[in-house]
């Protein structure tokens, strides 16, 4: 008899043990953790309004997510020349001001490219103006293409002076937006004299951020 009991007891343990394992994840560090199709359950020391504000923080973290992803759309379509879609969310952002500029610099970017090359400069402006890096780098560009059609050679000068020693250009992991043989072909095409008076209108240079006067005014 005890032997038959034993068997069945093996066969309901191994049964309930299957279905429970089915629930069930092998994580290499963590071991067993629950898998993603399994269903949490409840946990008896957590009140009624306590499981309100953990659902409610949890819908926040995934609207947040679904925010972020929006915020970048804009860019990734400026980046990929779809501007003409990117610039109405690109002005949005932008007009905010301060703490806005990588938008001011994309939106400058794409008037630029869509022909609106005196507005665009001046959003570019804007975010060069803020300390921007790749804003700085994109006057520098300009003026490259351009040269004194687009800046004058001690206005080119005092901005590459600003980006080389542009101290978050200068962090650890962060991607130059100029290379090495664009920075040497902007520098020895200014008169050193022009040069010189670059880098001294930069050594006295403090940031700008520019604000929307209109905004707030409405605000």
């Amino acid at each position: 008899m005890f032997p038959t009991m034993t068997r069945m007891f093996l066969v309901c343990s191994l049964t309930v043990g299957t279905a429970w394992l089915g629930l069930m994840v092998v994580d290499a560090e963590k071991g067993f953790v629950p898998s993603a199709n399994a269903q949490t359950a409840p946990d008896p020391r957590e009140t009624g309004a306590e499981a309100v504000r953990r659902r409610q923080a949890e819908q926040a973290d995934k609207e947040g997510e679904s925010l972020t992803g929006e915020y970048w759309t804009p860019f990734e379509l400026a980046s990929a020349g779809r501007c003409d879609e990117a610039m109405n969310d690109l002005q949005v952002l932008a007009n905010r001001g301060r703490g806005y500029e990588n938008a001011q610099h994309a939106l400058g970017l794409c008037k630029i490219r869509t022909g609106s090359t005196a507005e665009g400069k001046e959003w570019v402006e804007r975010a060069a103006q803020a300390g921007l890096a790749d804003a700085q780098a994109s006057h520098l560009r300009g003026y490259l293409e351009g040269h004194t059609d687009y800046h004058p050679y001690h206005v080119a000068a005092k901005w590459l002076y600003l980006y080389e020693t542009n101290p978050l250009r200068l962090a650890i992991g962060t991607e130059n937006a100029l290379d090495v043989s664009e920075v040497q072909a902007i520098r020895g095409s200014i008169p050193r004299t022009e040069y010189l008076r670059g880098v001294q209108a930069a050594r006295n240079w403090t940031p700008v951020f520019w604000t929307n006067t209109a905004q707030s005014t409405s605000e």
